[in-house]
């Protein structure tokens, strides 16, 4: 049985792996425009790091 969290304390925004997704996709957006050419092995790339945080988080 889990114990609940305490509620008086707030909760975060947005967790860590969202953010790491986020700048990881942001990242990724900026190289894409930088470099048309990567772009295919950019989004594989950060489908890999997406991947790789589902798994992590379960």
């Amino acid at each position: 049985m889990r114990v609940r969290p305490d509620q008086t304390e707030p909760r975060p925004l947005i967790s860590t792996r969202a953010l790491v997704i986020i700048l990881t996709a942001v990242g990724a957006a900026v190289l894409a425009a930088l470099a048309p050419r990567a772009a295919i092995p950019i989004g594989v790339g950060v489908g890999v790091v997406t991947l790789l945080a589902q798994i992590v988080r379960d």
